[in-house]
């Protein structure tokens, strides 16, 4: 477990600072001022370590595997995220063996060796469904600068750029790599697009078609981001008054799904005598592993009623 975390270690204080170092050389040569040192997803590009990691993510699910983890602002490769989940995954599931002398170690092996694999990518869903809500509550108030430096006759860069130094990341780093793609090339069309596809949001996307119908078909773009960032804080409203009304039905989820954990804590200390047969009998040990699957099934059924889309 040392040798496997010495390595992980390894990789990963290797890879960010070089991520990190990329990103601020590319701002300076981008003549904006794109990138904070703080920020560490700022025009990031992971480094690409060593070949057999490469060799761990290829072609499409390397592809799509990297923009979730630039959506989750993170810094490593697509290969080095895979090593990550099996080494967890080998680990919980060595541990128990060794641990646990006795046939049910095999099922909690097996149950660490599918936790172990999946619960990086949770993480991974969750750093990235955070960084989205981030950019979103961002939206508005980038809208409005856009929408004045646009009144007061600046051009569409000007107004960008100048949401750009008024913002904090993550919004400020898409802004600004946009920004840059267009000074080396890119047409605004392609520049907006890519912005939409890096970000991930919903809202954004509602934003760059704005600017792209507006762009085809004329009309006062103010206005219509005016119109828009109303839009962004009555949906930043309503998700809020969904989260309070749906804030006791997550609780009771949660009070649900740990009550038969507690109950079964208090009966082995109470009498342990009681629940002896659920893990020494065979019988015993398949309705406990059958009990844990059903238990995650309700807990991800009650998630999945609650996550309400606006």
């Amino acid at each position: 477990m040392s040798t496997v975390v010495v390595t992980l270690f390894a990789f990963y204080g290797a890879t960010v600072p070089s991520a990190v170092a990329r990103g601020r050389l590319q701002g300076l040569m981008s003549g904006t001022s794109v990138v904070e040192a703080t920020a560490p997803g700022a025009l990031r590009k992971s480094g690409d370590g060593p070949s057999f990691l490469q060799g761990l993510a290829k072609g499409a699910v390397g592809e799509k595997l990297e923009l979730q983890l630039e959506r989750a602002d993170l810094t490593i490769s697509p290969g080095e995220f895979v090593f990550a989940r099996i080494a967890l995954a080998l680990i919980l599931a060595v541990v128990p063996v060794f641990a646990i002398p006795s046939v049910m170690a095999y099922a909690v092996a097996v149950a660490g060796l599918v936790v172990g694999y999946n619960l990086p990518k949770i993480w991974l869903n969750r750093r990235r469904k955070s960084r989205i809500d981030k950019l979103n509550q961002q939206l508005p108030e980038a809208l409005t600068i856009i929408s004045n430096a646009l009144k007061a006759g600046f051009g569409l860069l000007q107004a960008l750029n100048n949401a750009a130094d008024n913002l904090p990341h993550p919004l400020s780093t898409e802004l600004s790599r946009t920004i840059h793609e267009m000074n080396v090339g890119s047409s605004a069309e392609e520049a907006l697009v890519g912005l939409s596809e890096r970000a991930g949001s919903y809202d954004l996307d509602i934003v760059v078609t704005a600017i792209l119908v507006q762009r085809t078909v004329g009309g006062n773009l103010g206005e219509i981001l005016d119109t828009v960032a109303g839009t962004m804080r009555e949906r930043i409203r309503i998700r809020g008054e969904i989260q309070t009304l749906t804030a006791q039905q997550k609780l009771t989820g949660i009070v649900i799904g740990l009550l038969p954990v507690g109950v079964g804590v208090m009966f082995q200390v109470l009498s342990p005598g009681y629940v002896a047969p659920l893990f020494t009998t065979l019988i015993g040990q398949i309705l406990l592993g059958a009990a844990a699957v059903l238990e995650v099934v309700g807990v991800m059924i009650i998630q999945r009623i609650l996550n309400i889309e606006v």
